[in-house]
């Protein structure tokens, strides 16, 4: 089944955490995008940070994600939504 087809139950099996430390999310060229709030097995939000470019669903792209203590991880992601000051993404690997 088509994930656009997918109830908001179904789309919901994954469990998603509210991050409450200041989780950074960089891009490719290590420019800020936002604050990660929300991660889960399949994908994590992202308060986007001011005046930071729109993305555009289905768009793919590396983000770096940098936890306090300078811990760092890089994944390959697919945007699903962005509205607002929210991106959503979908985790590729």
């Amino acid at each position: 089944m088509n994930e656009d087809n997918l109830s908001e139950q179904e789309r919901r099996r994954f469990v998603r955490l509210d991050l409450t430390e200041n989780v950074r999310a960089l891009d490719a060229n290590g420019q800020d995008i936002g604050r990660v709030e929300k991660v889960g097995a399949g994908g994590m939000q992202i308060r986007l940070s001011n005046g930071h470019a729109r993305f555009q669903p289905g768009h793919q792209m590396e983000i770096k994600v940098v936890e306090p203590g300078d811990v760092q991880q890089q994944f390959k992601v697919e945007v699903r939504v962005c509205q607002g000051d929210i991106l959503g993404v979908q985790f590729l690997n």
